[in-house]
């Protein structure tokens, strides 16, 4: 996936930072948690033995259509799920994994959403979607029409951290009411009407259209649930690695990342986030406020797993005879 706002040319981010954490991985199963176009996972199934598998998740169907056709060379190493990686100990479940020996999310936007009709880009103009998966819950319009202006102002404040969302969501509540709030550029246009130069200053309304996102698909609520749930779902030796792109994500992760470590059977593997070097940064805008931060399970505190330097070994990929889901 990657992070921003915008059409164009999409590149993995940080992929080299992620492959170098995570490449060390001998056997078992590495876990993708946001598949997005499969850049993350293309590159870390090529740096590792036949011996390790891939279980793929996103919420976006038309994510796993595109990734199926990068990763087929791959053959039985991969399993693709339309899911959401909140749900991985399910998935585990399902499958028969006890533990996983890496685990990496980046919850940036993936090429597909921001070339499809659902309103992620402001290069085109489209309805007001932005739903990871087109295919449940309601819309961003819909929020718009049906939250109360108090609550609607709340998120604005919130998930956007911009002043104004008072007078912001009662414009928007106003302009869904005349039926003007169904495409990008009406919601642009609400967006500088009320935050005026400093929306254009930005790549459309950034932030406005930030805090919908996150309101439409719970973002918040999923990454809590995924950190939650990390002493589950990691093997001894582990590692998760999460890749974020705005301050309420990346609070969440080193929160969580450094109450594991002070709880014991967990060591941090970035004392501060990892940043993109400055060649990436110029090839590809989208990667500047990318932080990473990592998180180990030490060895003896989990399930067995395939690291290299760990006791058994074992293959923890049961189950995985087909290449999709």
């Amino acid at each position: 996936m990657a992070g921003g706002a915008g059409s164009g040319h999409h590149e993995t981010v940080m992929r080299d930072e992620v492959v170098e954490l995570l490449a060390r991985v001998r056997s078992g199963v590495i876990v993708d948690g946001t598949l997005g176009m499969g850049g993350h996972s293309e590159a870390l199934l090529d740096a590792t033995p036949e011996a390790v598998r891939l279980f793929g998740l996103d919420r976006d169907p038309g994510a796993v259509e595109s990734s199926r056709a990068r990763l087929a060379r791959f053959g039985a190493r991969v399993r693709l799920f339309h899911r959401g990686y909140e749900e991985l100990p399910d998935v585990l479940a399902g499958e028969g994994v006890d533990g996983v020996a890496g685990v990496v999310l980046d919850l940036g936007l993936s090429g597909v959403q921001l070339a499809s009709d659902r309103g992620f880009s402001f290069s085109v103009d489209a309805p007001p979607d932005m739903r990871f998966d087109p295919t449940s819950g309601p819309t961003a319009a819909d929020l718009i029409r049906r939250m109360p202006e108090r609550e609607l102002a709340d998120a604005l404040r919130t998930y956007g951290e911009l002043p104004g969302s008072a007078r912001l969501a009662r414009r928007l509540k106003d302009a869904a009411r005349h039926n003007r709030m169904n495409t990008t550029a009406e919601f642009a246009a609400a967006c500088v009407e009320v935050l005026g130069q400093r929306v254009r200053k930005m790549p459309g309304p950034t932030l406005p259209a930030q805090a919908l996102r996150i309101l439409v698909n719970r973002e918040l609520d999923r990454l809590d649930a995924f950190l939650g749930a990390l002493p589950a779902v990691l093997a001894s030796g582990g590692r998760a690695v999460v890749i974020s792109f705005h301050s309420l994500e990346d609070r969440r992760v080193k929160r969580s990342f450094r109450d594991l470590a002070r709880g014991g059977g967990f060591a941090a593997l970035t004392r501060k986030p990892d940043r993109p070097g400055e060649d990436e940064v110029d090839r590809n805008r989208r990667a500047r406020s990318a932080r990473l931060r990592a998180v180990e399970r030490v060895e003896g505190s989990g399930t067995g797993t395939g690291m290299e330097g760990a006791g058994t070994g074992t293959d923890t990929g049961a189950g995985m005879s087909g290449a999709e889901r």
